[in-house]
This record gives structure tokens, sequence and C-alpha cells, in this order.
């Protein structure tokens, strides 16, 4: 019985989110550093203000993008929103796959906007996704603080193999990494179910 128990919420619909967030948080956060090792710490002083300034408002922009037309389109894809989480994976892949062809090129910057658009999408879906996978509304504060800590964790474990591959090789390798990480969220995604029915006014 423990053995089915446990069996049951390794697979309950909070988990399957759970995982497929942590793993792309991972994703992001080798992108973050392969960005910052390619964009600053390879080039002189001057430089860097200029990309630092670049980077600010690329950081800021998919705000812009993503607010005014994510929201609306989530509420009428209420049944897709789990594919949202999926094709801001996938788009993550691509984009990292061309930004390591481009790390020493400007095409770096288009590269890195879409990725960061895709991250500010997946987070506006995985918050809207939440209320599906949990059983009730009062566990709604407890699956989003676990959310929160697990992608912090799990990010800051992706750091460490990402120092050691950009050390070792390069930013563009660190990107590649990202794209299979990526993938693995993408995978993972497709295992998302809601625990309930989205929820309609009653008459």
């Amino acid at each position: 019985r423990n053995t089915t128990d446990g069996a049951a919420v390794s697979a309950s619909p909070f988990s399957r989110l759970a995982i497929a967030h942590c793993i792309s948080a991972a994703g992001d956060a080798l992108v973050t550093l392969a960005l910052a090792g390619s964009l600053f710490f390879s080039i002189s002083p001057d430089e860097a203000r200029a990309r630092v300034a670049l980077s600010l408002v690329l950081t800021m922009a998919p705000f812009a993008v993503v607010a005014p037309f994510l929201g609306p389109a989530i509420d009428r894809l209420q049944g897709g929103r789990r594919f949202i989480v999926l094709g801001a994976a996938v788009g993550r892949i691509f984009s990292c796959i061309f930004m390591a062809a481009s790390v020493h090129s400007l095409l770096l910057f288009p590269a890195a906007f879409l990725t960061l658009v895709c991250s500010k999408v997946h987070i506006v879906a995985k918050s809207a996704l939440v209320p599906a996978v949990v059983s009730s509304d009062a566990e709604l504060v407890e699956a989003n603080a676990k959310l929160a800590v697990g992608a912090a964790v799990v990010g800051l474990l992706a750091a460490i193999p990402g120092v050691a591959v950009l050390k070792l090789f390069n930013a563009a390798a660190v990107l590649r990494l990202g794209s299979i990480v990526f993938f693995a969220a993408a995978l993972a995604s497709l295992r998302i179910m809601p625990a309930r029915i989205d929820r309609k006014p009653r008459p």
C-alpha cells in the first residue's frame, strides 16, 4: 500500500508541474550564466557598460511584450495552458541553439530577447496552471511557495555544472547544455495534467 501511495504522490498533477517548472528554472540559470560569461566577462569595461544597458532593456522588455497579450490568450485557452508551457520550452530550445551559434555576433541579442520572452511566458502560464493542479484553493499558497523554493534550489544546483562547462569550454557550450535541459523541460511538460477542470462561475 505504501508503494502504491508513493507512486500516486510522485505522479500527482502538482508534482508533474513542479518537475517541469524546476527543469525550466535550471535551463534559465544556464542561459543567465552563459550570457553573463559571453556579454560581460570577455570584453573590455567600456564595451561592458553598453552591453549592461542593453541587457537591462532586454530583461525588462519581455514584461511589456508579454503582459498585454499573454493574459487574455491564456484566458481563451483554458484547456491549453500546459501546451503554452510546452511551447515556451520548445522556443528556448531553438533560441539556445541559435545563441550558441551567435555568441560573438549581434544576432545574440534578438535570440536572447526571444529566450527571455519565452521565460516570462512560462512563468505566467505556470502561475495560471497552479490552481488546476491542486485539489483546493487552500493549497494555492503552499503550492506557489514550493514552486518558488524548488526553482531557486534547482537553479543554484544547475549553476554548478554550468560554471564547470563555462570554465572548461565556453559560453556556447553552456547554451547547448541549456538546450538539452529545455528539451527535458518540454518532455516533462507533456505529462502535466490538471487535477480538476477549470471552474466556471455557477449560474
